[in-house]
């Protein structure tokens, strides 16, 4: 939810946009960020995750925090419903790999 990897700044970042576009959808919206507290992520008007014990049908990864880059997509995979949507805004992933695991993947 921050805008640069590896440190707390949550000015100018994009996440704000992306959560008001879902939300005009009627997207129920979580978000984590390790750097945050839950006071912090709140503030962008979503749920905070302590941890990924939610079902998701969408993941978006906005920011390449190494706590991300540690994760593979089995461990993405865990908490992603039957169908999984991977929007991979920093490239962190590979498409291929991805689309084998049965992830549709979007890259930016």
């Amino acid at each position: 939810m921050t805008y640069k990897e590896n440190v707390p700044d949550t000015r100018e970042l994009p996440v704000r946009e992306m959560v008001k576009e879902l939300k005009e959808f009627g997207v129920n919206v979580y978000g984590y960020d390790p750097l945050l507290s839950k006071e912090e992520i709140e503030a962008f008007g979503v749920n905070a995750l302590d941890e990924f014990n939610v079902i998701m049908d969408c993941v978006i990864v906005a920011v390449a925090h190494d706590e991300f880059k540690k994760m593979k997509l089995d461990d993405v995979r865990k908490f992603m419903n039957d169908k999984p949507v991977l929007v991979d805004v920093r490239g962190m992933f590979d498409e291929d790999e991805a689309d084998e695991k049965g992830f549709y993947y979007k890259g930016l």
